[in-house]
C-alpha cells in the first residue's frame, strides 16, 4: 500500500515536469491568444493573416482566456490533494464504504467519457456555452485513473501475481498523464474560442465600446457603409478636401487601421474597411457615448 500510495504524487510530479517549461507556457499562451483573436476578428469580418499580430500580441490577449480555467485548476489541486491525502489514512478502517466508492467512481468515470465523446460527435447537444465536451473526457479519464488507483491501494495483488514492470508502469502513467494534458490543453482552446466569440457579441450588443474615428483625406475614399458619412470641404486651398465621419476603430495593427462603419451591429453586410497609417491622410479619435440612429437589426 505504501507503494502504490506514492503513485498519485508521482503522478503530479511527473506532470510539473511535463508542464512547466518556458517554451511551453510561452507557445501555449501564443496559441490560445490566436484561438481567441482568430474567432473575434473573424466573426467581425476581418481575417487574422490581415493583423499581423506578434507573438507578444498573442500571449497578451491570452491571459483572460488562461487565467480562469488555470485558477480553477490549481484550486481543484489544492482541495484534491489533502482529500487524497486524508482518503488514503482512512482507508484501512473503511474497506467496504472505499469499494462502493471505487464502483461509484469508476460509473461516473464512464459515463463522464460517454457523455463527452458523444458531445463530441453531436450524438448529445450540449447547450451550454462551454467546453463541456472536453471537461466530460478529462474528468471521466481522471476518474476512471483515480479510482483504479484506488482499488490497487483496497485489494493489492497476491503474492503469485506477476508483478507489473517498472517500465509498463512509467509507459502507463506517461500515457495517462499526456492524456490528461491533452484534455486540458483542448478544453482551454475551447474556452478560448469561446471568449472570442463572447468578445465579439459585446461589441455588437455595445458599439460604444469602439472608439469613433473621423478621417480627413486630399482625395475621395468611397468609404461606403451605413453611418458614414462624406463630407467635401469649403476650403480649396487646405490640405485636406474631405471629412468621413460614421466611422468606429476596430484595431491598429500592421501599420494599417481597421475600421467598421457606425451601424455595422444592425448590418448584416457591414464591411470592415482597412485604411494605411499613412501621413496623407488625418485621423481623429473620439469616445463614443451614445448609440448611432441605425435601423434595427434584420
Amino acid at each position: 500500500m505504501a507503494t502504490s500510495a506514492r503513485t498519485w504524487p508521482g503522478l503530479w510530479s511527473l506532470l510539473a515536469h511535463v508542464v512547466t517549461p518556458t517554451t511551453i507556457i510561452a507557445g501555449l499562451l501564443v496559441y490560445f491568444g490566436s484561438v481567441r483573436t482568430n474567432t473575434t476578428f473573424s466573426s467581425l469580418g476581418v481575417d487574422q493573416s490581415l493583423l499581423g499580430l506578434s507573438i507578444q500580441d498573442y500571449a497578451l490577449r491570452s491571459v483572460g482566456s488562461t487565467i480562469e480555467p488555470l485558477a480553477m485548476v490549481l484550486l481543484a489541486l489544492l482541495i484534491a490533494l489533502p482529500a487524497h491525502a486524508l482518503l488514503v489514512r482512512h482507508m484501512a478502517a473503511h474497506q467496504a464504504v472505499m469499494r462502493w466508492f471505487v464502483i461509484e467512481l469508476g460509473l461516473f468515470g464512464f459515463a463522464a467519457v460517454l457523455v463527452g465523446v458523444l458531445g463530441t460527435v453531436g450524438w448529445v447537444e450540449l447547450r451550454v456555452r462551454a467546453p463541456v465536451a472536453p471537461i466530460c473526457v478529462a474528468l471521466g479519464v481522471l476518474a476512471l485513473g483515480y479510482s483504479a488507483s484506488l482499488h490497487a491501494m483496497i485489494d493489492p495483488r497476491p503474492a503469485g501475481h506477476t508483478a507489473e514492470s517498472a517500465t509498463v508502469r512509467a509507459v502507463r502513467r506517461a500515457v495517462f498523464v499526456a492524456l490528461l494534458a491533452l484534455l486540458l490543453l483542448w478544453s482551454v482552446a475551447v474556452y478560448a474560442q469561446l471568449r472570442g466569440a463572447a468578445a465579439a457579441e459585446q461589441l455588437r450588443s455595445d458599439p460604444t465600446r469602439l472608439p469613433g474615428v473621423v478621417i480627413y483625406a486630399p482625395q475621395r475614399l468611397y468609404l461606403e457603409g451605413l453611418g458614414i458619412t462624406e463630407s467635401p470641404l469649403p476650403d480649396t486651398a487646405a490640405k485636406f478636401h474631405y471629412r468621413y465621419a460614421g466611422l468606429r476603430l476596430l484595431i491598429r495593427s500592421n501599420q494599417r487601421y481597421f475600421l467598421l462603419p457606425a451601424c455595422w451591429a444592425t448590418t448584416p453586410q457591414a464591411r470592415a474597411i482597412a485604411l494605411p497609417d499613412d501621413p496623407s491622410i488625418r485621423l481623429e479619435f473620439f469616445r463614443v457615448t451614445t448609440h448611432p440612429a441605425c435601423p434595427p437589426a434584420q
